[in-house]
């Protein structure tokens, strides 16, 4: 504890912090020196922001895409829309809509509502605890405590490629994809998707046939892989049969074949391209059972199932358009991609039968022009910010935070150097300004569209030359690879230098910071030393006047003793 001036009537503690003060003059120099440092780094640091964003803008002048996009336009965007790849041909496409893909929808029949267990509804009464069933050659566990919003759930959960609701009591499924080869396969147990009036044969599956596949023949490689076992109840015939990438419709007729007793199998070539097969099983009111019996679900991408649907509320169809007068073009989607090279047509789902409309393919001369002022817009925000970094206020007699500092004015004039200077000796383009890229007398960069799309009409190649040029190949660099070489060399990290000038501002920040700490740990010391000694001098002081007391009392009683003998004398 410190008591100012308990001797002197000094405040000693002001006296030691005016002392101190002194002390800590370095550490405001220290202080001042950060902050000047901090200003600079950010400014730095904005700078690298800026650049970085013009690195992005010069990529995408770096990319051939950017000057040979296609576009694709449609008279009638009710009936088709398109997309063009950079590769596809400039040309004019006649549709007319035959047929729109479809999904399938089935249902089955009116129970007396959704919320009792099947077991207690009318026509389940000799239902099984536990039915088994498979749709699109995915498991599912139907019990009889199940209301038919339980089972509407169970099928939604397995994700088989099916999508299962109520309406009005009745279930209905509809087959997630659009196309003939997207039918709804079923294979019953127990007569339960019968009694719910989907199927109307039930559980005597003595004949299943695959979804439609789409090969070019019965002899193409499935591309599959899995293994299942066969087995038929109330006949005879059993086995496994195993499926590898290169094993055909015919493979699998022929391992089925093989298997014997009542089973053999059958391939249909079903037109447009598609084959199925199909297991069938001589035994009368036999039942074909499947499963699976490798890590994949094999009797998923073959679709085994039963199609006596009860209630085909819609069929599932492929779409089906001419194009430019040539007929008989499908998909099992409404998009066709396969038709003409580098054209995706897209079909609307609403289109009505016999509809028309034209697809016109040409040069897309927006997506380079779009680049360019992208660029020219970033170009000159990064001049603009550096400018006004650099700059000197005469009226203020100040500099801005870099002003003076070489490397900010060698970056300005470089950058502005690889875009003003020549970029190759031959050819009608060979500055960015022969392209309608100018740069005033401010610095300031200007874009002429107009200029621009004329020199890309009259030469794509040769424009596009100008920005993403390469010496192995051209002769020389084109301006978007030369500046993304140098911000290259300027932002790289560890590397670049930018990157080594923050981590100088850090590493001086950092060492100005221990250098505080340093002085602070001193002047502490300082402090504790000047209260140790105006402790001790106002200690001194107090014994001193203790003693003058003591001998101002001295004298006093020596004087009234002098006053007593002179009395009685």
């Amino acid at each position: 504890m410190q008591l100012d001036g308990l001797a002197t009537g000094m405040d000693t503690t002001s006296v030691i912090d005016q002392l101190v003060q002194l002390e800590r003059r370095p550490i405001y120099n220290y202080q001042q020196e950060i902050s000047e440092l901090e200003m600079t780094k950010g400014a730095w640091r904005d700078v690298n922001s800026r650049l970085d964003n013009l690195e992005d803008k010069t990529t995408d002048l770096k990319l051939s895409s950017t000057y040979n996009s296609r576009s694709a336009s449609s008279s009638n965007e009710d009936v088709v829309t398109a997309s063009a790849s950079n590769d596809s041909n400039e040309a004019n496409y006649s549709i007319t809509v035959n047929n729109v893909a479809s999904t399938q929808r089935i249902s089955g029949n009116r129970l007396d509502n959704s919320t009792t267990a099947i077991k207690d509804l009318t026509g389940f009464g000799s239902i099984a605890a536990e039915n088994n069933v498979q749709i699109n050659g995915t498991d599912i566990t139907i019990n009889d405590s199940d209301t038919l919003t339980d089972i509407s759930n169970k099928i939604n959960d397995a994700e088989a490629g099916v999508n299962a609701s109520i309406v009005d009591n009745h279930l209905v499924l509809e087959s997630t994809d659009t196309g003939e080869k997207n039918q709804i396969a079923l294979v019953d147990d127990n007569d339960l998707f019968k009694s719910l009036g989907v199927l109307q044969t039930g559980d005597n599956d003595n004949s299943l046939s695959t979804n439609l596949m789409e090969v070019k023949d019965a002899d193409t490689a499935l591309g599959l892989t899995g293994s299942f076992q066969i087995d038929v109840e109330g006949g005879t015939g059993t086995g496994e049969i195993t499926v590898d990438e290169t094993t055909t419709l015919n493979d699998l007729k022929s391992q089925i074949d093989a298997i014997g007793g009542d089973l053999s199998a059958s391939v249909t070539d079903e037109g447009n391209g598609y084959f199925s097969l199909s297991i069938n099983s001589a035994a009368a009111d036999s039942d074909i059972k499947l499963s699976n019996t490798g890590t994949e679900n094999i009797l998923s991408d073959l679709s085994f199932g039963n199609r006596s649907y009860q209630n085909e509320l819609q069929t599932a169809e492929d779409a089906n358009i001419d194009i430019n007068g040539i007929t008989g073009i499908t998909s099992s989607t409404n998009t066709f991609s396969e038709a003409v090279d580098g054209v995706t047509f897209n079909i609307s789902a609403d289109a009505e039968i016999n509809s028309t409309a034209t697809i016109s393919v040409a040069k897309d001369t927006g997506k380079a022009t779009d680049a360019v002022q992208a660029f020219v817009d970033q170009y000159n925000s990064v001049m603009n910010f550096l400018d006004g970094k650099t700059e000197y206020d005469e009226e203020e007699e100040k500099g801005a935070v870099l002003q003076g500092d070489s490397t900010a004015m060698r970056l300005q004039t470089r950058v502005r150097s690889l875009v003003s200077s020549k970029i190759k000796d031959t050819g009608d383009f060979k500055t960015l300004s022969s392209v309608g890229i100018e740069i005033d007398r401010d610095g300031v960069m200007s874009f002429d569209k107009s200029k621009f799309t004329e020199a890309l009409d009259q030469s794509s190649e040769e424009v596009m030359s100008i920005f993403n040029g390469e010496s192995e190949t051209d002769g020389f660099d084109g301006m978007a690879v030369r500046m993304d070489s140098y911000l290259d060399q300027l932002m790289q990290s560890n590397t670049g230098l930018i990157p080594r000038r923050l981590d100088f501002y850090d590493t001086r920040i950092d060492s100005l910071n221990d250098d505080i700490e340093d002085v602070e740990r001193k002047v502490e010391i300082t402090r504790e030393r000047y209260v140790e000694q105006f402790a001790a001098m106002e200690s001194a002081i107090s014994e001193m006047n203790q003693q003058m007391s003591w001998m101002q009392s001295q004298l006093s009683s020596l004087a009234g003793s002098s006053s007593m003998m002179s009395n009685m004398g």
